[in-house]
């Protein structure tokens, strides 16, 4: 998956703001050569009950599905937060997971992002496997 570094500030920004909860967030772009993400929008976590899970607003996906599609493009995934924990997918990750999508995950140790990673879904037996991700430097894109 391909994303600039101003995307991923946004996204550790948005990490920091809400830690020691988890942030969530929408990848919207394309699916070509491996996924590239044309912008990032903030989700909100309709979950408060618990500080180490998200819940995704159905009616904001589909607002965000709606206005991706207008621009020609995709919600290719999806990002959240692991607050003092690595960013590998949990087993409540798996569960809710979507074929087809990206899931990149921020580590923020004492609310300071610490390590990301990416994954998608691999068939039999259902788990993640890392995808590479690819930094693009937005002062060299045309």
């Amino acid at each position: 998956m391909r994303i600039t570094d101003a995307q991923l500030k946004q996204i550790y920004a948005h990490a920091a703001e809400t830690y020691p909860n988890e942030c969530f967030g929408f990848l919207v772009g394309v699916f070509d050569d491996g996924g590239r993400v044309h912008g990032v929008v903030r989700g909100t976590n309709l979950r408060t009950d618990r500080t180490d899970r998200f819940e995704m607003d159905p009616m904001e996906f589909v607002r965000v599905e709606k206005e991706a599609d207008e621009e020609g493009l995709n919600v290719v995934g999806f990002y959240h937060s692991h607050p003092d924990w690595p960013a590998i997918p949990s087993q409540t990750d798996l569960t809710w997971a979507w074929e087809g999508s990206y899931y990149l995950i921020v580590s923020t140790h004492e609310g300071r992002p610490f390590n990301t990673g990416v994954w998608a879904l691999a068939p039999d037996p259902k788990r993640f496997k890392a995808e590479p991700l690819e930094i693009l430097d937005e002062t060299r894109l045309g």
